[in-house]
């Protein structure tokens, strides 16, 4: 997997579904390889990871960290055979 050299980090919590979906599709139209987004609050980012890749070709999306704190290992498993 190539991340490229430049990518996106945002947070995307005040868009709705659609308005992320077709965020994630300009992103992806601009070139960037890569969108990189927080788990902090808000939504769970592997939903939003999942919704946005079955909306987009290409791009790679990512958290960067999982947070161990708010991670069981095996809701953390779950979520890996659900992506």
């Amino acid at each position: 997997m190539d991340l490229g050299k430049i990518g996106v980090w945002t947070w995307m919590d005040h868009l709705s579904a659609n308005e992320a979906a077709e965020f994630a599709q300009r992103i992806e139209g601009m070139g960037y390889s890569a969108l990189w987004i927080p788990e902090a609050v808000g939504r769970d980012p592997f939903s939003l990871i999942g919704y946005l890749a079955a909306r987009t070709e290409k791009l790679i999306l990512a958290t960067g960290i999982a947070n161990i704190y708010a991670r069981d290992p095996m809701g953390t498993k779950a979520i890996w055979k659900t992506l």
